[in-house]
């Protein structure tokens, strides 16, 4: 059965003409996609405490199961290997996390006073009529705010505590599984996509294979860059060298945002301590590593695989980070290019049946 436009008579008899009652169909399937969206983003809010620690793991599963391959190729039972895999992965995070917390708490009174003296002088600058004093105590009134509104996210409640551990407990067996039988899984999921077995299992790997260049590129591209711009800085005389240095890498892995967080931070402690000359070689620094060096080391190691406008990957980014906070803001960017490169194998491979078979209808 084939649709047929309304015709004039139709058109006259309900007053709708053809182009209105096609952009108000339209209309209708956007607001279903919309409303579908929205209501994903709820469920997922809901259940956030349990997704947000699902996601982490597979991400992590991704990155590690590599390491269990190895271990078996050495004749380590997986389920061994695995348990083996998850303690590194858990001692590599508690010794960053230390080594972090303890840089940065033993020198956070002098990072306030840095971070005061360089908003003083940027209000001098500016014509401001704001004293050092006001700004401190704006600084240390935010400072216990910002605390306490980290910490009664989790711990305001027992629901808070029990979900914290039940976030954790799922993370630790989701990835035990993963890991045992991480061939084996996307094996599955790879006949589950609703396309033939082949392409899906392809696009599974690949898709696996891009997340994990992705983090491998862009750990190996910003680790030059966070210790050229605390070396920078040590060799200026500027104070908070290495908790720069740490804020730089960690806030790496947020595409655009993270820049913009850590070159701030690093410009007003410059500007505070040596005044707007350092600052501005600072500045230069971070600029130049971070959109010049930076992404050259990222590209030679990625092999090209992430080619994605500039401005998709700050818009997807944004919107991650909007609906899904600091793991959105950082996924967004590599699920996207994800996406796109499926949508490519899918498309070659429909191209590649087309070219074998002219009858056949890709559809």
């Amino acid at each position: 059965m084939t649709s047929q436009a309304p015709s004039q008579q139709e058109t006259a008899a309900d007053g709708i003409s053809p182009g209105l009652r096609r952009w108000g169909t339209r209309s209708w399937l956007y607001l279903g996609i919309i409303l579908f969206i929205t209501a994903i983003v709820a469920f997922l809010s809901v259940i956030s405490g349990l997704f947000v620690p699902s996601v982490i793991a597979v991400v992590v599963g991704m990155l590690t199961y590599p390491l269990v391959d190895i271990l078996a190729a050495r004749r380590v039972p997986p389920t061994i290997g695995s348990v083996l895999v998850i303690l590194l992965v858990l001692a590599v995070c508690i010794g960053l996390a230390w080594l972090t917390v303890v840089g940065i708490v033993n020198q956070s009174e002098e990072m306030v006073t840095q971070l005061v003296a360089g908003l003083t002088h940027l209000a001098a600058i500016s014509n401001l009529d704001v004293s050092p004093a006001q700004i401190q105590t704006e600084i240390m009134d935010a400072l216990p705010k910002l605390a306490a509104g980290l910490t009664s996210v989790v711990f305001s409640s027992i629901s808070g505590i029990m979900g914290l551990f039940m976030g954790a407990f799922t993370a630790f067996f989701l990835l035990f599984y993963l890991l045992a039988d991480w061939h084996g899984v996307t094996g599955w999921v790879g006949r589950h996509l609703g396309l033939p077995a082949e392409l899906g299992a392809n696009v599974v790997g690949q898709a696996v294979s891009a997340m994990r260049i992705y983090f491998y590129a862009l750990t190996v591209s910003n680790l030059p860059v966070a210790i050229a711009v605390g070396l920078t800085m040590w060799l200026l005389g500027l104070p908070l060298a290495f908790p720069v240095a740490l804020i730089t890498m960690a806030t790496a892995y947020i595409p655009y945002l993270g820049a913009i967080i850590s070159g701030v931070f690093a410009a007003l402690v410059a500007l505070g301590a040596g005044g707007v000359a350092d600052a501005v070689i600072i500045i230069v620094v971070i600029t130049v590593l971070q959109n010049i060096v930076g992404p050259i080391i990222a590209i030679n190691v990625a092999s090209n695989k992430f080619e994605m406008n500039p401005i998709i990957t700050l818009l997807t980014t944004l919107g991650g980070g909007i609906l899904f906070g600091a793991l959105g803001a950082t996924l967004s960017a590599p699920l996207t290019a994800v996406l796109i490169d499926a949508h490519k194998e899918v498309q070659a491979y429909d191209a590649n049946l087309q070219h074998l078979d002219p009858n056949f209808d890709a559809s």
